[in-house]
């Protein structure tokens, strides 16, 4: 998936970028600014709501995530995110991710978490969230230790995925989605 006006594309979930464990960044990194600019292009063609710098191919703890009722303009950029606290609430959602084009799978996590993170001028931020934007946040930091979304589904779940997503690659798909 490529956008006119960036040379970055949003890697499939096969590509084994998308396992690496993904260094710090400092806000005054060379290239950042580029890489930040691409991230919000590719997230906004595909009508995402979160995207971590590995999934185009960068190895930087960079994610980008908004609410889906957000204009693209209210994109958080978050350099070095942690999570700092989770609700004990575990509540299921059904989650989808722009290197698994058309697929979601109900995923259990916690329904609210508290991240610190630095912001683009370097400045440490926290933020308290719920509901999709606490998934988004999780979602996507979990892209910077190289786990995705499947990992957290079980064998079945995780095989159903994986074989949808081959046929894709083999181009098998078929009306309705893939076969």
């Amino acid at each position: 998936m490529t956008d006119v006006g960036t040379r970055r594309r949003i890697l499939p979930c096969w590509n084994p970028m998308l396992r690496v464990i993904c260094r710090p960044v400092a806000a005054t990194a060379g290239g950042l600014e580029d890489l930040v600019r691409d991230m919000h292009v590719l997230m906004g063609s595909q009508r995402g709501i979160g995207l971590a710098a590995p999934q185009v191919g960068d190895d930087r703890r960079v994610v980008l995530v908004r609410r889906p009722d957000d204009p693209p303009g209210r994109t958080v950029v978050m350099l070095n995110p942690e999570l700092l606290e989770c609700s004990d609430e575990i509540v299921p959602f059904e989650e989808g991710c722009l290197s698994f084009p058309g697929i979601y799978r109900f995923v259990l996590r916690p329904r609210r978490v508290r991240v610190r993170y630095h912001d683009l001028s370097g400045e440490p931020q926290e933020l308290e969230v719920g509901g999709i934007l606490a998934r988004v946040v999780q979602h996507e930091i979990d892209h910077l230790d190289g786990i995705l979304f499947i990992d957290h589904l079980g064998f079945w779940g995780r095989r159903d995925v994986l074989w949808r997503m081959a046929l894709r690659r083999l181009g098998l798909v078929f009306r309705g989605g893939t076969m």
